[in-house]
């Protein structure tokens, strides 16, 4: 597999577009919840699919609770947005809603959606975020189940959740097909200009 050359101007241009995505979901995950919510962008990666066990940006190796779906629409692929057991159960909980099953897949599928609607944005094309569901296993096992090939790129964002007075961690992994990532950066490089 040829090793994948992303510049350093390259990665922060994606890490302002995975910013620019995680605010977009903070006014909504702010009216769930009541609270006031910020979704700081960390750090991002991209490695091929076949590379992410040895050099992949993984929240832990066990077991972790998660959201993920489906992006449709002009970059289409995989998508979610896992966290550590005891944050999952705590961001549930800040929810409001009777149900915490519910109330996590709720506030993940209104995060996700953020990328979806940036996607939108700077590719000047429809994209949609859709079948957000709840996954509990570890993060290698989610991502090697949509049963995409090996080549397949995975971005990772390390996450910084703050609920009111409330630091939660998370990682999101988006993956898509490696013809997509010369477009994107295409239209990052626009929009900069």
């Amino acid at each position: 597999m040829t090793p994948l050359r992303i510049s350093m101007e390259q990665l922060i241009a994606l890490h302002s577009f995975f910013a620019e995505a995680a605010s977009v979901g903070e006014a909504c995950l702010t009216e769930i919840t009541g609270r006031e919510t910020e979704v700081e962008v960390l750090e991002v990666r991209c490695s091929p699919l076949g590379e992410f066990g040895d050099s992949g940006m993984r929240l832990s190796e066990d077991l972790v609770a998660g959201v993920m779906g489906r992006v449709e629409g002009a970059m289409p692929g995989s998508i979610n947005v896992v966290l550590e057991p005891e944050d999952a159960l705590l961001w549930a909980q800040m929810g409001g809603s009777d149900d915490p099953l519910a109330s996590f897949v709720e506030l993940g599928r209104e995060l996700i959606a953020g990328i979806a609607v940036a996607l939108t944005e700077v590719l000047e094309a429809p994209n949609e975020f859709r079948d957000a569901r709840l996954v509990e296993e570890p993060e290698l096992a989610m991502l090697v189940k949509t049963h995409a090939p090996s080549d397949t790129l995975v971005f990772s964002t390390r996450l910084r959740i703050e609920v009111s007075d409330e630091i939660l961690s998370a990682h999101s992994h988006f993956l898509v097909e490696p013809k997509y990532l010369a477009r994107l950066l295409s239209a990052l490089s626009a929009a900069s200009h």
